[in-house]
């Protein structure tokens, strides 16, 4: 899982560099709440002006795709994580999300709004880059870094509802629609 951040002005050198993630590794992982295990690198995210930011993958044996299953039983365990990343939204500190980021956002997001018990299925899922710089950075590393900027959007079923999400890579999330899960094509659900 990978979520870009933005480097605080306090930490922040004459010229920031691949060195400047290793030099001021501790003083990252406190502030971001990350682990020893977890991968800091600082990449260059601007097509045009540079944009250092701190590129985290953040160790997790998880993926949004271990479905179908009850919301409570898929975040089983990844409390610690949906916290750490609404406290990178809540103080400004993420730039960006990936899919797996997004999905554990609106997994969490579904658990709140229709019960941690729902059953659910992911029936399908995609990401929309918006921005790909692949090739105008030199130095690039791919994943993240190179799509900093996406529109992820998941379709779940949940009892008796298909509900469509968009989570941006910023973390806002919004439902975009909701149906009656039938076989004899599209009804709009109301809810009662």
């Amino acid at each position: 899982m990978q979520v870009l951040l933005n480097i605080p002005e306090a930490y922040f050198e004459d010229e920031c560099s691949p060195a400047f993630a290793y030099k001021e590794r501790a003083k990252i992982e406190k502030e971001y709440n990350l682990r020893p295990m977890d991968d800091v690198e600082v990449v260059n995210i601007g097509p045009g002006a540079d944009w250092i930011v701190i590129l985290a993958t953040i160790s997790i044996a998880w993926k949004v795709f271990q479905v179908p299953g009850q919301i409570k039983k898929s975040l089983e365990g990844c409390d610690w994580l949906i916290k750490k990343l609404k406290g990178y939204i809540k103080k400004d500190q993420l730039v960006s999300l990936d899919q797996d980021a997004a999905g554990m956002l609106a997994i969490d997001y579904l658990a709140n709004k229709y019960g941690e018990d729902e059953s659910f299925d992911l029936l399908d899922s995609y990401t929309i880059p918006i921005v790909d710089i692949t090739g105008m950075v030199r130095n690039s590393i791919g994943g993240l870094a190179n799509q900093p900027h996406c529109y992820h959007i998941f379709t779940f079923r949940i009892a008796d509802r298909i509900i469509i999400l968009s989570v941006r890579s910023t973390g806002k999330i919004r439902e975009l629609e909701t149906f009656h899960d039938m076989p004899y094509g599209l009804s709009d659900y109301d809810a009662e």
